[in-house]
């Protein structure tokens, strides 16, 4: 499959996501833990990655969810960063029209739900704040007139194209590859940019499905034809396949269960169990129907006139379980977009002994969710995402291409080149 981009508004991590450090929103998003279900998305798309294209018509929309049922006073600030997240130097009159600080007027509580909570919206650009530069943006939620006072953090990115990326992946040559990678062939194109030096001026990035642990940053061409960058041929840039992702059905709570889940009602909880899962590390590729790594939420409704899933949706305990033996160097995780990727305690497994497998107990919106387990190496701190899972050519994947640009005397990184590919 071969793609060529020169105008693309693609939608991102973000929530949130994206690559880690130099390119991720993923890794730069922080919520207090009375927030859940912090979301960046481009509107009407809820799976999309959080990029929308300089003066286009896509909004970004940072949604969350803050248990109770009390309503907060919230604002929130925006500001230019580069691609690692550390703050620009401009001042907000030149990467914003209007103010950069807001109150969020956008919020309502849930509505016939056990766990009450109050979901708050916030739109980009909206009336009060536009973009006027592309490239990364953070945006701050925190307590009105207390700016250090931050509730959850999170990014999107804005993108005027500049740069036209081609793609290529394709199952690699090698036959010790063949099985479990996937080859990727890329070059861009910057005929366009005033580039005097591309290995310090070009910054390009991919990542697999949102998840940062295999990302790669900052690639360096392989070869300088013209305006022609050819940052690989084959067999340059191989990257694991991964396996297709597991997927939990939350949608059905008060109803006949679907899928083989269990569902029980605990008060004031309910709490769902799904079969046990095995280790696929060493089991032939079977396809499987998933949404890369992200996740939906949506709650079969009673009332078929009321679809305001945000507000109607309930929270439930997903109870998973990972038949395998303990891993002796490392914590094991359940992980996905839903926790953008993050690794802690609220999806760390606990293992059971005595059942022979890794247990968790995730607090989560009704919705369809995509997860993988992984393993973090307790002394290097390395993410294993086929220890469990093994990994696949076969495997469909979705990938996101990134290409700033800073000039040696630029005081941003403009993102000039987007592409979204799936194999």
């Amino acid at each position: 499959m071969k793609l060529r981009v020169a105008y693309i508004a693609v939608c991102l991590v973000v929530s949130a996501f994206f690559l880690t450090e130099t390119t991720a929103a993923q890794s730069l998003v922080f919520k207090r833990p009375d927030v859940h279900t912090l979301r960046t998305y481009v509107e009407g798309d809820e799976t999309s990655f959080p990029v929308i294209e300089l003066n286009g018509d896509d909004h970004v929309l940072v949604e969350f969810d803050i248990l109770g049922s009390a309503i907060a006073d919230l604002e929130y600030s925006l500001r230019h960063c580069n691609a690692d997240g550390t703050p620009s130097s401009l001042l907000p009159a030149e990467f914003a029209n209007g103010f950069t600080m807001n109150a969020i007027t956008d919020y309502s509580p849930s509505v016939v739900t056990m766990v009450e909570y109050i979901n708050y919206r916030v739109r980009f650009p909206n009336d009060d704040v536009q973009m006027l530069l592309s490239g990364r943006y953070m945006v701050d939620i925190f307590y009105a007139g207390r700016p250090d006072s931050l509730v959850a953090r999170t990014s999107f990115l804005v993108c005027e194209q500049l740069a036209a990326i081609d793609v290529e992946i394709r199952k690699p040559q090698s036959s010790v590859d063949e099985r479990h990678s996937q080859d990727i062939i890329l070059s861009v194109d910057c005929s366009e940019l005033p580039v005097n030096d591309v290995f310090n001026e070009l910054s390009v990035s991919v990542v697999q499905n949102g998840c940062p642990f295999n990302a790669l940053t900052n690639l360096q061409p392989k070869q300088i034809a013209s305006q022609q960058l050819i940052y690989s041929y084959s067999g340059d840039i191989l990257m694991p396949g991964g396996n297709e992702f597991h997927r939990l059905d939350m949608r059905y709570l008060r109803k006949a269960p679907i899928n083989y889940n269990q569902v029980e009602f605990h008060a004031p909880f309910f709490h769902i169990t799904t079969p046990t899962d095995e280790s696929r590390a060493f089991k032939p590729y079977f396809s499987e129907t998933d949404q890369n790594g992200r996740y939906l939420i949506y709650a079969e409704m009673v009332n078929k006139s009321f679809d305001d899933y945000y507000r109607a949706a309930d929270y439930a305990y997903a109870h998973l379980t990972l038949a395998t033996e303990p891993s002796l160097d490392g914590d094991v995780f359940v992980c996905g977009g839903f926790c953008n990727w993050q690794l802690d305690s609220t999806n760390m497994m606990r293992y059971n002994f005595q059942q022979h497998r890794y247990e968790s107990d995730l607090f989560l919106k009704q919705g369809v969710y995509d997860y993988i387990y992984v393993c973090r190496n307790s002394h290097t701190g390395q993410v294993d995402t086929e220890r469990f899972e093994g990994s696949h050519s076969e495997t469909g994947n979705t990938y996101l291409f990134l290409v700033f640009f800073r000039p040696t005397t630029g005081e941003y990184e403009q993102l000039v080149g987007v592409l979204e590919v799936k194999n």
